[in-house]
Parts: structure tokens; sequence; C-alpha cells
């Protein structure tokens, strides 16, 4: 297995500590434990590090367990050191 780094952006915008604790809870709880938060221009990112069999179903894997906590994904970023040339 390999681990893989991308960010999924998340249509959530918080407003105080506590709800970003709690959101925090909230997704680790749903198995999103090895991402952590991030502010983004449109809404939250959570920063994945996920070890899977293929970066799909790392991806995958990461977007269904947000998806649990009644959150809308809006997108799967990489970035450009991700990609194989």
């Amino acid at each position: 297995m390999t681990e893989y780094r991308f960010r999924v952006v998340i249509n959530h915008q918080v407003i105080s500590d506590e709800e970003i604790l709690g959101l925090a809870d909230k997704l680790a709880a749903a198995g999103c434990d090895d991402g952590h938060l991030a502010g983004h221009d449109e809404g939250i990112e959570v920063v994945f590090d996920r070890v899977a069999n293929s970066r799909d179903e790392a991806m995958l894997s990461a977007v269904a367990q947000i998806e649990q906590c009644d959150l809308t994904v809006k997108r799967v970023e990489l970035d450009r050191e991700a990609i194989a040339v």
C-alpha cells in the first residue's frame, strides 16, 4: 500500500473554534483521522495523507466518509508534485 496526499474541499463555513473542533471530531469518528482541517477560500478543506491500494481508492473512501457527516464535497485537489510525470 502507498500513502497518498490530497485535499478535499468541503462546501461548509465555520464560525467559531468550537465549531471547528466539533467538525474535526465528527470527521474523525467517520474515519477521517488521517486528515486535518484547514481554511479554504470556498469553505474548508481536509488535507489527507491516506494509505490505500490506489489514489482513486484513497480519494473515494475519503469522500464517502466526509459525505457520511452530511457535508457536501465540492472537489478533490492534488498538488502538482503528486502527479506522476
